[in-house]
């Protein structure tokens, strides 16, 4: 072996022309020179690594592998440390949420004592979380708190972290501190502090869509009189021109008490927005506000300069109930815009927990004169979802995310409370996204078939060489095949044995190892809804529109007359032939949703002619009335897909 090196070192030494009178071929010196370099890093040489080896199988043959195995679990036996992860999961809206580290949260890895207990982790827990007995949240006093395992069952007082990690076998324990708010022990001390009154309001009117502009239109709710309401607009900083004042909406948030700084707009004119900038957030909240009517109420903006701050007799204890108020908060939104500016929006965690509607900001940069009781809502989720499938996925009829150098971890995030939020608002779910991508991310595994969703995402060629192949192998043609395989990465040939197996792979790896990095931040916002999105692909199944559902959702006068039933058979007629798209823009036209959502779709009649004869959509409570005076179906048809295929909306009418 000594020999060995000294001769490997010499050769190392030498020159190309010094070996090249040794060893004429230059491969043979490039292999003598590879074998000299392997020889420094590892003397054992590969024989040794082989008799390691063979020992190591003939000593679990005659039985020793128990003793080779225990090794490391006598090594961890005789720990008296073992490493824990702890988390911090705190009581809000009904559920036991997790706190996240930006927040104070997060899970942090410890070192603890095999022998602690409950009250031992507990005073951890409150030293990781409660630094100085404070938190983003309160103080430590202030809570009824618990430590629960990994399943979330709170644990017994008496038993250790060894006897845990004995009776679970896991590698790693998890803990979670739990905190709850304890109950405010007197509602009359709140009152001397705060004089919050609850907000009344009775909805009504709805969205109205006009086939000439095609506009849309909404009442506005009704206010009872002497009662304030808490209204706060997020969006921009913007500037609204109201005949002889300019009111700046700035990142302020106005005080409740002060009915001084509400301005009242004059409601003849359209409020013009001529400068809403993407940064900032506006927030502002209404004063008293009483004997409102539905115009004033639209066009009445408060403004203060001042930020909110609480009363100065409200003791720190209180804080954390009011900030668990539910606020009304309505998001401003550019009309084109809605992609970039609700995933600024839903960046803020506390989005989900706030009672949220949507005001639409037009090119022009007027307000659209609507008021949002779901319309609204769910046509910019529409809006919303279309610019998503086209800036950040890739797919044929199944869309899968890619990674976007300008998307990190909290626009992902983002992106995942609006799959939440609407779901949660309006049963409203991405169906064009793979469904296995939902279902991993909201339950951790996968109950589609992967390879069906495959197929789905490939392009319509590839479909059909690929199911081709599954079917009648020998009669597809193989440099097709090939040429299929190789686009999506297959280092394999294949063949009928194995062409189940491959796209079993490529497709794992096209809808869950390259979306990995966005299913893992959706994970954390969608894992709490799994009970909710407990069957996806059936709910995918139930949004998808057809000829027959949107059908039976449309709903008749009792009794009509010979040109409606002729207009109504002319929409019946219509439906039955229309395809998934155009379905899919006639639903959005009348419920503000180009997903079928259940909602029944009211027909009445009206006596339109000549310029003015147009269908008229209301989305707020799905109306739709539709003019009588037809000679023929393919005049209907003809008019109905021009307002259809035109995709310029706007809700206009109040």
């Amino acid at each position: 072996m000594q020999q060995d090196k000294i001769d490997c070192s010499v050769i190392q030494l030498m020159t190309d022309d010094q070996l090249k009178e040794y060893l004429p071929a230059y491969g043979d010196r490039l292999a003598i020179h590879g074998y000299c370099r392997r020889k420094e890093q590892d003397p054992r040489g590969r024989k040794s690594k082989l008799f390691d080896r063979l020992r190591t199988r003939l000593a679990r043959s005659r039985g020793e592998s128990d003793n080779v195995s225990g090794k490391k679990r006598s090594k961890n036996a005789q720990k008296s440390m073992r490493n824990i992860e702890m988390g911090w999961m705190h009581f809000r809206e009904g559920n036991f949420m997790q706190v996240r580290t930006k927040k104070g949260g997060g899970t942090r890895k410890i070192y603890v004592s095999k022998d602690c207990t409950k009250k031992d982790l507990l005073e951890k827990a409150a030293e990781l979380f409660f630094p100085g007995e404070k938190s983003s949240v309160g103080s430590f006093t202030d809570f009824v708190v618990d430590v629960t395992d990994f399943q979330e069952q709170t644990i017994d007082d008496q038993i250790t972290v060894g006897e845990l990690y004995e009776l679970t076998k896991l590698p790693v324990l998890r803990f979670y501190l739990t905190t709850k708010k304890k109950a405010i022990a007197s509602d009359t001390q709140l009152d001397t502090h705060l004089d919050f009154n609850d907000e009344t309001i009775a909805q009504g009117g709805g969205n109205r869509q006009d086939s000439r502009s095609p506009t849309r239109t909404s009442q506005s709710p009704l206010l009872t009189e002497n009662v304030e309401s808490e209204v706060i607009y997020v969006g921009s900083s913007t500037l609204i021109e109201t005949g002889s004042d300019d009111v700046l909406l700035s990142d302020s948030i106005i005080s409740m008490t002060d009915a001084s700084s509400v301005f009242e707009i004059d409601a003849a004119r359209q409020p013009e927005v001529d400068n809403l900038e993407d940064s900032g957030t506006v927030t502002i909240s209404t004063g008293l506000i009483s004997g409102l009517d539905d115009t004033a109420l639209d066009d009445t903006l408060p403004i203060l300069e001042e930020a909110y701050s609480l009363p100065s007799p409200i003791d720190n204890s209180l804080e954390p109930f009011v900030q668990s108020e539910r606020v009304k908060k309505i998001l401003v939104i550019h009309r084109g815009q809605a992609f970039r500016q609700l995933i600024e929006h839903f960046c803020d965690e506390s989005v989900l927990t706030d009672d949220i509607s949507m005001k639409v900001i037009l090119p022009d940069g007027r307000l659209e004169n609507a008021v949002d009781e779901g319309g609204v809502l769910r046509d910019v989720l529409s809006e919303f979802w279309h610019d998503f499938y086209e800036q950040c996925t890739l797919g044929n009829s199944f869309k899968v995310p890619y990674l976007r150098h300008d998307f990190g971890q909290q626009q992902w995030e983002s992106i995942g409370r609006i799959v939440a939020f609407g779901w949660q608002r309006e049963k409203y779910l991405p169906v064009k996204i793979a469904p296995v991508i939902l279902e991993q991310a909201a339950h951790g595994c996968v109950t589609t078939s992967l390879v069906d969703c495959f197929l789905r995402y490939v392009t319509e060629s590839d479909r059909m060489i690929l199911e081709s192949c599954r079917s009648h192998f020998e009669d597809v043609d193989k440099e097709e095949l090939f040429e299929v395989m190789d686009h999506h990465n297959s280092r394999r040939v294949p063949t009928a044995d194995n062409i189940e197996q491959l796209l079993e792979e490529m497709a794992h790896q096209k809808l869950i190892q390259e979306p990995a990095f966005v299913i893992e931040q959706w994970h954390y916002v969608l894992a709490p809804l799994r009970i909710e999105l407990q069957d996806i692909a059936a709910a995918y199944d139930e949004l998808q529109p057809t000829s027959r559902k949107v059908m039976k959702s449309i709903a008749y006068p009792a009794t009509m007359n010979l040109q409606q039933k002729n207009t109504g058979r002319y929409l019946s007629t219509f439906l039955r032939e229309s395809d998934k798209q155009h379905l899919s823009l006639f639903l959005r036209f009348c419920t503000g949703s180009d997903l079928f959502l259940g909602k029944n779709i009211t027909v009445s009649f009206t006596q339109l002619e000549g310029f003015q004869r147009r269908p008229i959509a209301h989305t707020c409570g799905c109306y739709l009335e539709l003019p009588v005076n037809y000679d023929n179906y393919p005049e209907f048809r003809h008019e109905m897909n021009k307002v259809l295929e035109s995709n310029i909306w706007v809700m206009d009418i109040v």
